[in-house]
């Protein structure tokens, strides 16, 4: 029950904040952090392919609903809980308990890195082919994904570095 009482804060916190903050910072209008990418990195290891898509569904679901768009974010969130752990596979040391919360504290700097670029990577990926729903504009595509993956990045890497369970 603890647990689940935290999913819901983190969920509600990373929600309001990408809500009232983040969807409305668009630098050079290419690039947008999507903060609340963090509750589904951090998502422990051991929860369910289904339990993690159902909470990225539902995170992207808010964000579309009060950020007025067409099902995108939800669509992106539950692509990348889809291929989360595979992932995450790739960073695991050897000799590590499949029971943790990704974080620098167990993967390391580099492979948190690592991790946190190759699923932002993901998700903007398919957001932006989601949104432009073209493949005719190309360069535009690859600004907007390599921009706010690097903008998203910059957040998250700040915020695990605040983060008190990772010293």
């Amino acid at each position: 029950m603890h647990t689940f009482l935290n999913h819901l804060k983190n969920f509600a916190i990373l929600a309001a904040i990408q809500v009232l903050l983040f969807n409305h910072i668009h630098l050079f209008g290419y690039a947008t952090a999507y903060i609340y990418l963090l509750f589904i990195l951090k998502m422990p290891r051991f929860a369910t392919r289904n339990k993690q898509m159902t909470w990225a569904f539902a995170l992207g679901l808010i964000v579309d609903i009060f950020g007025n768009s067409p099902g995108i974010n939800a669509a992106a969130a539950t692509a990348l809980a889809f291929m989360r752990n595979y992932i995450l596979a790739i960073f695991i040391p050897n000799g590590i308990n499949e029971d943790f919360v990704p974080g620098t504290k167990v993967l390391r700097w580099g492979a948190y890195i690592s991790y946190a670029t190759i699923c932002i990577t993901l998700f903007c990926i398919v957001l932006f082919l989601l949104e432009l729903f073209t493949l005719t504009r190309p360069l535009h595509l690859a600004i907007s994904v390599a921009s706010s993956t690097l903008l998203t990045l910059l957040f998250v890497t700040v915020i695990e570095s605040f983060n008190k369970s990772n010293r």
